[in-house]
């Protein structure tokens, strides 16, 4: 038996209430998962849909296809089966509930149509993949420095990193890797001064 545990999101930002999944891998129809409380812990056997569940958070939040165990976001969507066969490929929808602190609560949503092609919403509202990362970059979930869930094995390929790599990562997770090219410009300019 292995377990998954799924803080509940707190940050300065705010937190998970739950998360709305439907026809996403292994959830065929429309299940509400939560609410979460301050600390939650997933348990079960191996199979019973621990890892879909973390899937569906990271999917939620802007992780590609290739990090959720699926080559193509088609893969994500329940597949039919034989009691379904006179319906066509359905779509899966994963809509997170956030509660910001001193503000009421925001969905997050992101939808895979028929053809494999995603959608972003926020508050029902259709939105670019950009503005999407934008809002939630604005509670402090970094799509591209994952920091929002801890995998079983990432504490590991953490300790193992270099310090020049450990110092990438916090420089991720920071937001001061998108000063980079401001910083060099600066640094060009500070040596051409000296000069």
């Amino acid at each position: 038996m292995s377990g998954a545990l799924v803080p509940r999101a707190q940050s300065a930002h705010g937190s998970i209430d739950r998360i709305e999944v439907e026809n996403f891998k292994s959830y065929k129809g429309a299940h509400t998962i939560g609410p979460f409380k301050k600390f939650t812990s997933v348990i079960g056997p191996n199979g019973s849909g621990k890892s879909n569940l973390m899937d569906a958070i990271s999917f939620v939040l802007g992780v590609r296809s290739s990090q959720l165990r699926g080559t193509t976001f088609k893969d994500l969507i329940y597949t039919v089966d034989l009691a379904d066969a006179s319906e066509s490929r359905r779509t899966a929808r994963v809509t997170l509930a956030y509660v910001p602190e001193g503000e009421g609560e925001i969905l997050f949503t992101r939808v895979i149509e028929a053809s494999g092609a995603t959608r972003f919403e926020v508050n029902n509202v259709r939105m670019t993949a950009e503005e999407y990362n934008e809002r939630l970059k604005s509670y402090g979930i970094l799509v591209k420095a994952r920091n929002f869930l801890v995998y079983q094995g990432d504490i590991e390929a953490v300790a193992a990193k270099s310090p020049k790599e450990l110092t990438t990562l916090i420089e991720q997770i920071s937001g001061s890797d998108e000063y980079t090219e401001r910083y060099a410009e600066s640094e060009r300019a500070k040596q051409r001064a000296e000069d």
